[in-house]
């Protein structure tokens, strides 16, 4: 058994690896990235584009871009092999909105993807926007627009926090100087060649004072260094394995970390529970199921189950708010029926002791509670049904009969315990939903759970959010189903992990 634990538990971060891996690739080849947002209409809800996404200057869309990695590729970065004719071409299009022996303009929306395609693409292509800067043959909006994105390229992010070292301070020290620096040589289209050509004398004396500082004009070696690892994946990666797992995309002084860790109480009580109720609950009905096989009892449970399966949460939810909660009290305490939030209001909740806190909870997640279950409940009195019939048939229960071994032994020791290896099964690999809780029952019930902060950082289009939802997930998911291995062999000595 600990040979094949340890054979599982170094599986693990294999297995999560390659989930993070197709997780990410989806993420960042949908549509949209976070510079989109919602706008709220009489018409309704509609994508809208960040107007500066184009733009090549535009300090606060780069460091937006830079922050969240979106400015390199996904798993591949061949932008330091590009041509000088790539290059041109690309720089042709910026230019004059049309493709080269082409008069047609280019569409609006695929215009402004060129020109942040080609602004995420100058920090790899410097020596070419150079050569073009300095090449006379070239056309006057040629050079003006490869100033502008050799700019681009030159801009850099700074550190953010306050315990900061010395060398990230000189660092964010020189970018700002650099960026002032690339913002005063920059021309408009009316400049004279005398201030143009001061100008460009100013970058190239830029250019090879920094080339080695911020590799402008990278080696070949270097140049496959960028292929691997200057990559979006491998930068996010690196973060993880540091147990960064990044900030909200809507505050970057939240981290999602804290966030997950505030809301995770709520989710933890929202999961754990309802799957412990279940398993209980699913063994007795499933045991009485099949005890009273084709008759009442059996018919009348199969079909209510039937029933409570095939009833969505969100329409069953709304209605225990409705004909349940609401209007009504709790049988014998004759206390009213809470319909929103974890607890009382903190004015109340923190004057409460500890029991009337714990009582306090109870009452409020009662009705969540039954939201979440009933649905999984009765999927798992029916699976639990089927494992006893299983059971029941096998030729050691009969010799348990025959022996004259008392009914609770023979149902509880030899039956209950070979049944539950099935739903043990079941049970553990919903382990993965701990995080998540339900989201249409926090979002009813008012309650700020995981599961809605993962439904907002999807509208949000936060990846962290989304990412780190996934791997927390994959890996609860994952331990699940070795603790159900390891519950296997505890119910059942026949099961070995040899």
């Amino acid at each position: 058994m600990l040979i094949y634990t340890l054979r599982r538990l170094l599986l693990l971060p294999i297995t999560l690896f390659f989930i993070v891996l197709v997780n990410f690739v989806i993420i960042n080849l949908a549509p949209g990235d976070p510079t989109t947002y919602v706008e709220a209409s009489a018409d309704g809800a509609t994508l809208q584009a960040d107007r500066s996404l184009a733009t090549a200057g535009d300090d606060r869309y780069l460091q937006f871009r830079e922050f969240y990695g979106l400015t390199l590729p996904i798993l591949w970065n061949t932008w330091p092999f590009l041509t000088l004719n790539d290059v041109k071409a690309s720089l042709w299009m910026v230019a004059f909105k049309h493709r080269p022996a082409q008069e047609q303009e280019i569409p609006t929306k695929e215009y402004n993807q060129l020109r942040t395609h080609l602004g995420d693409q100058s920090r790899f292509i410097m020596p070419h926007l150079l050569t073009l800067l300095n090449d006379a043959n070239a056309l006057p909006k040629i050079r003006q627009t490869a100033g502008q994105f050799y700019a681009r390229g030159a801009m850099r992010i700074g550190y953010l926090g306050s315990n900061l070292t010395e060398a990230e301070k000189q660092w964010n020290a020189n970018v700002i100087r650099n960026d002032q620096f690339m913002r005063s040589v920059l021309w408009t289209k009316n400049a004279s060649a005398a201030e143009i050509g001061e100008k460009i004398q100013k970058i190239n004396a830029w250019h090879e004072k920094n080339k080695g500082y911020y590799e402008l004009d990278p080696s070949f070696k270097e140049k496959l260094y960028s292929l691997f690892f200057q990559t979006r994946f491998i930068k996010y990666m690196s973060r993880v394995l540091h147990l960064d797992f990044g900030t909200l995309r809507n505050d970057s002084n939240k981290s999602v970390i804290s966030e997950v860790t505030k809301r995770f109480k709520y989710s933890l009580t929202l999961s754990i529970i309802p799957m412990l109720m279940t398993l209980i609950l699913c063994q007795i009905f499933g045991f009485i199921m099949a005890f009273y096989r084709s008759r009442w009892p059996d018919y009348s449970l199969n079909l209510i189950f039937l029933v409570l399966y095939a009833i969505p949460v969100f329409v069953a939810a709304p209605f225990l708010i409705e004909k349940v909660a609401l209007h009504h009290c709790f049988p014998i305490i004759n206390t009213p029926i809470p319909i929103s939030g974890f607890t009382s209001p903190d004015r109340i909740f923190n004057q409460q002791s500890s029991y009337q806190r714990l009582f306090d909870i109870l009452q409020h997640i009662a009705i969540p509670v039954l939201a979440i279950m009933y649905g999984s409940l009765a999927a798992q009195s029916r699976l639990s049904r089927t494992a006893f019939l299983e059971v029941l048939r096998q030729d050691y229960v009969r010799t348990a009969k025959a022996k004259g071994l008392d009914s609770f032994s023979i149902y509880f020791k030899h039956v209950g315990r070979n049944a539950a290896v099935t739903i043990v099964s079941s049970i553990a690999s919903s382990l993965g939903l701990v995080l998540g809780g339900s989201l249409f029952v926090e979002i009813l019930f008012d309650i700020n759970g995981f599961g809605k902060f993962f439904y907002d950082g999807v509208i949000n289009r936060d990846y962290n959010v989304i990412m780190f939802s996934t791997l927390a997930g994959s890996f609860l998911t994952l331990i699940g189903y070795l603790l159900a291995d390891l519950a296997y062999m505890w119910l059942d000595p026949r099961i070995t992990l040899d």
